[in-house]
């Protein structure tokens, strides 16, 4: 398994002071984060793996990160092995955890991936 710095690090903070017992998260004894610490943890690895520098970047569609549509989903950049970020999901599940994702629940079908601003997007 992968680790980037920032995800390493982002699992320390998250931990930090963390008693199993935080409001928001599972009563389940397995829990090794709390779901707040799920959250942030997910959140790093998405700013970590969407960045990118130009459109031909945005080609890994990140199924079931949006709304129901493909053109909602986020996008990874091609550089990155996605595996960690679909592990760290099945993990966070396994807690009884359910991460959110800041998508806009457009559905355009005319949509493609850019890079906007180093971070990987849809546009119409």
């Amino acid at each position: 398994m992968n680790f980037t710095s920032q995800a390493i690090i982002a699992m320390a903070v998250a931990t930090c002071g963390n008693t199993g017992s935080q409001s928001g998260s599972s009563s389940s004894s397995s829990n090794t984060f709390s779901c707040p610490s799920w959250q942030k943890m997910v959140d790093v690895e998405v700013d970590i793996i969407t960045e990118c520098q130009t459109d031909s970047d945005c080609t890994q569609v990140l199924g079931g990160t949006g709304c129901g549509c493909a053109t909602d989903d986020l996008i990874a950049s091609s550089g990155y092995d996605v595996s960690y970020f679909y592990d760290l999901l099945d993990e966070s599940d396994r807690d009884g955890c359910s991460v959110e994702f800041d998508t806009t629940c457009d559905c355009s079908v005319s949509a493609t991936p850019v890079c906007e601003w180093g971070t990987c997007t849809w546009s119409n």
